[in-house]
């Protein structure tokens, strides 16, 4: 139930500018959640490992 309700209302900013992304691509953190990530971001999210989401 927590789960569904965390997907739910999830947050729709960008993981690390914390700004609303524009072109939002998906990436699976450390912890396996599903994150946002912006286009000026790619390539740190990248160098932080980020699995990206096929």
């Amino acid at each position: 139930m927590f789960e569904q309700l965390k997907k739910l209302f999830k947050p729709k900013q960008c993981v690390i500018c914390k700004q609303k992304p524009q072109n939002p691509r998906k990436y699976y953190s450390d912890w396996g959640e599903e994150v946002l990530v912006c286009e000026k971001c790619v390539p740190y999210a990248e160098r932080r490992a980020l699995r990206k989401k096929v």
